[in-house]
């Protein structure tokens, strides 16, 4: 992933002027900047939505409202929380959004960058007249990190912004290593609260663990948000809920029934940050089931033009009622693939993305059939 610079810029001094000159402190130092700020109509242009998208998902995490607006400018090497004329922005470099188009496996840097510069606002470092200062930065960075777990990211891809950052620091920001700690607090904090949300930091995991039989559960983990449908099965009446779903495009929908339709012109599509490590499909049997095996087509089968510019599944967790859990790799073919199944009765069965092809245009992770025999 490329390196990225992470802007925090705050205003030094209030602003009398539309248009009047700020201190912007970045991670490679301050710089003079001009924000003016926008006409009616920009506050509408399609970038600001895009990033407005980028922000309500990590509000929603914290059930917060935004106490700032959004606006572009070129001013800014790529996001930085401003106040002008009193009021709270979130400035950011259209021409840096788009990169991100062009490199999807940057996706949780973006993420990275935007939930950072929200925390200061949250925080209410913006108000403070003061600059930055390393504490601030740690809280935002803190604030990140439990930002970007709670949307399912592994510690690794939620450090992977600050990993990118200057060793020894500055005097306005602290040294890479106390950054790289707070991300990694707060990503914990928000694990220990939600087990099983994410993989476990390989820190804090024990060397040894004793090895016990697995217990079974009649509960399934759930996360907020899900999206659920009944649905008629080859082994019987199901619940079947996505952690997340794509919003439909145009005519096409990409819901979880498209999964037992037999049908491989359709698929679930996830809809999550990303490249959808860490979303899932649950299926919920009304009557306990004994499935011999699972078939599946990855991806988005119903062209190789679609197959190849969606993600499709590398690494996939199979996690069952009856305390089993397995992990697959898959092969990067549209063909049906085969896994067997030979543990107990379920009541339900969870697929959990681990790992993914990239796609060559989309970073939305598809799965266009499902069978249990």
């Amino acid at each position: 992933m490329r390196s990225l610079i992470l802007s925090c810029a705050i205003l030094l001094a209030a602003l009398a002027a539309k248009a009047e000159e700020q201190v912007a402190c970045t991670i490679a130092g301050c710089e003079t900047v001009n924000i003016e700020l926008p006409r009616f109509a920009d506050a509408d242009s399609f970038s600001v939505q895009e990033v407005w998208s980028v922000v309500n998902e990590i509000l929603a995490v914290s059930g917060l409202a935004p106490n700032f607006q959004v606006i572009e400018t070129t001013e800014v090497g790529n996001a930085a929380a401003v106040v002008i004329e009193k009021e709270r922005y979130l400035a950011f470099n259209p021409v840096w959004i788009e990169r991100y188009k062009d490199d999807p496996q940057a996706t949780w840097q973006l993420y990275g960058i935007i939930a950072h510069e929200v925390g200061h606002h949250l925080q209410g470092h913006t108000l403070t007249g003061r600059g930055s200062r390393p504490p601030t930065e740690l809280e935002a960075d803190e604030y990140a990190g439990f930002t970007l777990a709670a949307l399912g990211a592994s510690l690794q891809q939620a450090q992977s912004l600050w990993s990118t950052l200057s060793v020894e620091g500055s005097v306005t920001h602290p040294p890479r290593h106390q950054r790289l700690a707070a991300v990694e607090r707060g990503w914990e904090r928000y694990t220990r609260r939600n087990p099983g949300a994410a993989n476990p930091s390989p820190r804090t995991a024990p060397q040894t663990a004793p090895q016990t039989a697995p217990q079974a559960s009649l509960t399934r983990p759930v996360r907020a948000g899900e999206i659920c449908s009944q649905l008629q099965l080859a082994l019987g009446p199901a619940s079947v809920c996505a952690s997340t779903t794509l919003a439909p495009q145009g005519a096409s929908s990409y819901g979880t029934a498209h999964l037992f339709d037999r049908n491989g012109n359709t698929a679930w599509v996830e809809g999550g940050p990303g490249n959808g490590e860490g979303e899932y499909v649950a299926i919920t049997f009304d009557t306990p089931a004994q499935p011999a095996r699972l078939l599946l087509r990855n991806g988005y089968t119903k062209s190789d033009k679609a197959y190849l510019d969606n993600a499709r599944i590398r690494g996939l967790s199979l996690i069952a009622s009856d305390g089993s859990s397995r992990q697959v790799t898959l092969a990067d073919t549209p063909d049906w693939q085969e896994i067997a199944l030979d543990g107990g009765p379920l009541h339900w069965v969870m697929l959990r993305i681990d790992s993914t092809y990239p796609g060559r245009r989309w970073t939305d992770t598809a799965l266009s059939e499902l069978v249990f025999e």
